[in-house]
């Protein structure tokens, strides 16, 4: 909803709520990222992977971002003709059938059940930043923004705490090794009450997607949700006239820029949309091959080569997901106080210093004790979180049209799956030191980019965003 100079008077508690029951997506999206970090040692052992292990381990680790990819294309354009929240109802669907499939043990049954649940991380990953951005109040989006990386990191540590259970050794005879299954299952009944949740309590569509359907009596039932009657009437208004201009983005652009750009003008960077499509497509690259999703799936393995145990190497990832999930919650209120261009280059800069430090720690400073190693992670962890990871949704939810959206989820679910496949792979062929120093790499290229192209979006309606960013080739 735009309107950001009314006097919106509002439920906080029922946007909280509903932002809540919708961020459930992203629980499980963040739940899919760790349930494998130390359930693959077990499963290789169950499956008898061998000497293959590497190269199944990455085909498992990537068959879900791969699977998301998809969905993360389709899943905004197949909600522009059912509704945001029929398509969150598809994708828990699509969630529970997963969760059943992977928990079958058998190599086949479990890769495609990882696939299966990609798909539905492909429809929230998509979906969820456009239903938070439709049902928010101008004034709690960046909040309800920074809800999606949250909810992912609580994810993460739910499936950290249920892998303490699994044994550390005796995989074939001791009873507690098919507790995988058990954890495999557990995001299946989170999207069951999900789908029960929209069903029968948030029955309604998001208001901009029901007046760009014209149905306007629908609409203002669904403000009626957050707003007072007065401020509904107000706020339906100002619906109206920012469909009149743009049925797509909810957003009434200046007056040079009077057409829905189709995908292939977006995909092209056709007609101003380039800077458009190269800082959302560059932030989400950004979130993806920083290091976050490779730390947070391997950092048992990771752990275990630095000179952890397996349970102490578990033990430490259950740390890092705590701190990882407290940094994501601060991040609500430091995305209030500072500018998201601001957090995101300092996110940049520390990610290149404590990558590059992690390095040397696992190649030439390997003597060092661990926990220098684990201190170089966790400020790595808290400075992702509280910029590039809480940013990427909400920037992109700010900047994109629909059709934007599905291609920046796309391409985030695209370096994700590059993210998965290529960490056990690259730390086969050339070790961890290497990897953590590319992360680096692109940690100084981030904040090279982020200086020069990036524009700041605090406090500005998306109709005054997209005019910055559309007003003139780039």
């Amino acid at each position: 909803m735009s309107g950001g100079s009314l006097m919106e008077v509002y439920n906080s508690k029922r946007v909280w709520r509903m932002c809540l029951v919708a961020s459930l997506g992203s629980f499980t999206l963040g739940y899919n990222l760790g349930v494998i970090n130390s359930t693959l040692g077990v499963i290789a052992v169950v499956f008898d992977w061998g000497d293959n292990k590497h190269i199944l381990t990455a085909i498992m680790a990537g068959m879900t971002p791969l699977a998301s990819m998809i969905t993360a294309i389709i899943s905004p354009r197949i909600s522009d003709k059912i509704g945001r929240k029929k398509g969150l109802m598809v994708g828990s669907l699509i969630s529970m059938a997963g969760a059943v499939v992977t928990g079958i043990p058998f190599t086949i049954t479990f890769g495609l059940g990882r696939f299966i649940t990609g798909l539905s991380v492909g429809v929230y990953a998509s979906l969820i930043p456009l239903y938070l951005n439709e049902v928010s109040p101008i004034k709690m989006r960046g909040k309800m923004g920074v809800l999606v990386q949250s909810q992912v990191t609580i994810g993460i540590v739910m499936a950290y705490i249920l892998s303490l259970a699994l044994p550390t050794g005796d995989y074939k005879s001791n009873p507690l090794t098919y507790w995988w299954i058990v954890i495999y299952l557990f995001q299946g009944f989170v999207t069951l009450f999900q789908f029960l949740m929209f069903l029968f309590v948030y029955k309604l569509e998001t208001p901009t997607w029901l007046q760009n359907k014209n149905l306007k009596y629908e609409a203002l039932q669904s403000l009626r949700q957050v707003y007072e009657e007065e401020t509904a009437q107000e706020m339906l208004l100002d619906l109206d006239m920012s469909t009149s201009v743009d049925i797509e983005s909810t957003s009434s652009i200046d007056s040079e820029i009077t057409y829905i750009p189709s995908y292939s003008d977006l995909l092209l960077c056709k007609n101003n949309t380039g800077r458009l499509m190269r800082i959302g497509i560059a932030v989400s690259f950004l979130q993806q091959l920083v290091g976050f999703g490779s730390i947070m799936s391997f950092s048992t393995h990771i752990f275990g080569v630095l000179g952890g145990g397996v349970f102490m190497a578990r033990v430490y990832t259950l740390i890092l997901g705590i701190i990882n999930m407290l940094s994501a919650l601060s991040a609500i209120y430091v995305i209030t106080r500072f500018g998201r261009k601001t957090l995101m280059v300092f996110g940049c800069a520390m990610v290149a210093i404590c990558q590059f430090a992690a390095g040397l720690l696992a190649g030439p400073l390997s003597g060092l004790s661990i926990l220098i190693s684990l201190a170089f992670i966790i400020v790595f962890l808290v400075s992702f979180s509280v910029s590039i990871g809480s940013l990427c949704w909400l920037y992109t939810g700010e900047i994109m049209t629909s059709r934007g959206m599905s291609i920046c989820a796309g391409s985030n679910r695209l370096f994700n799956t590059v993210s998965m496949v290529s960490f056990p792979l690259l730390d086969h062929a050339f070790g961890i030191a290497v990897v953590f120093w590319i992360y680096a790499g692109i940690g100084v290229f981030g904040f090279i980019y982020c200086m020069l192209d990036m524009i700041e979006t605090k406090g500005l309606s998306k109709q005054e965003i997209q005019k910055l960013l559309m007003r003139k080739s780039v």
